[in-house]
C-alpha cells in the first residue's frame, strides 16, 4: 500500500512512467493517510423487473437480455437517487484514474457508507495501466432507502506496486461510465458450457 507523501509524488509527478492520473482531483484533501477518496459520478445503470425467466452471464447474447433489464441515467447536479433496500445499481467515479505499468490498485467502500447499509466496489481489483472511471457496483444491505448525491465522496482506492508491471488488457477498456458485466467473454466458458 502507497502511504500519503508516496502517492503524493505520483500523481504531481511530470514522469508520465511513474504518474498515477486522478482527475478531477477537487480537493487535495482526498488524499488520505494510504487511499484516494473517489466521488461518485453522475450515471448509472439501473436494475429493472423484465419478463425473462434469468440472466445466464455466461451465454453469448447475455449482454443483450441484460441490456432489456437495465436503464442508463444521468443525473444532474443537486438531483438525488433513493437506493431501496435490495436495490443492486451500477454507478461509477467521478475520476479517470490512469495508473503506470507498474501499480495497480484495488477499490474499497469508506467506512462510513459501509455503515449505513451500502457495499460498494464488489468487484475491486484494478490492473497496472489501467485508464478509465471506476465502475462501483451499489448494493444497499440496509433496512432503509439510502440518499446518494453524485459528487459525494463514496468509495477510496488503495495503489500498491505491481512487481514485473504489465499492460492492462482486460475487457473494459478506457470506461467513460458504468458497464455491465462481460462474463461471456471468459476464455474457458465453452469447456464448462458446452452447448
Amino acid at each position: 500500500m502507497l502511504a500519503k507523501s508516496e502517492l503524493e509524488k505520483l500523481l504531481d509527478t511530470r514522469d508520465p512512467e511513474r504518474r498515477i492520473v486522478i482527475t478531477p482531483l477537487l480537493e487535495r484533501s482526498q488524499v488520505g493517510p494510504g487511499s484516494v477518496d473517489l466521488r461518485l459520478g453522475f450515471t448509472f445503470l439501473l436494475s429493472r423487473r423484465a419478463n425473462i425467466a434469468a440472466i445466464d452471464p455466461m451465454a453469448t447474447d447475455s449482454l443483450k437480455t441484460v441490456e432489456k433489464c437495465q436503464e442508463r441515467i444521468t443525473l444532474s447536479r443537486g438531483r438525488l437517487l433513493y437506493l431501496h433496500p435490495g436495490e443492486f445499481i451500477l454507478g461509477s467515479s467521478l475520476e479517470y484514474i490512469g495508473l503506470p505499468t507498474n501499480m495497480g490498485a484495488y477499490v474499497t467502500s469508506r467506512s462510513s457508507w459501509g455503515r449505513t447499509g451500502l457495499v460498494i466496489a464488489t468487484a475491486t481489483s484494478v490492473g497496472p495501466r489501467f485508464r478509465g472511471v471506476i465502475t462501483l457496483e451499489l448494493a444497499n444491505l440496509g433496512t432503509q432507502p439510502l440518499t446518494l448525491r453524485p459528487g459525494v465522496r463514496i468509495a477510496q482506492i488503495v495503489f500498491h506496486y505491481a512487481d514485473g508491471g504489465g499492460e492492462y488488457d482486460g475487457r473494459y477498456p478506457c470506461p467513460t461510465g458504468p458497464e455491465p458485466g462481460k462474463i461471456q467473454k471468459d476464455k474457458d466458458l465453452e469447456f464448462w458450457n458446452p452447448s
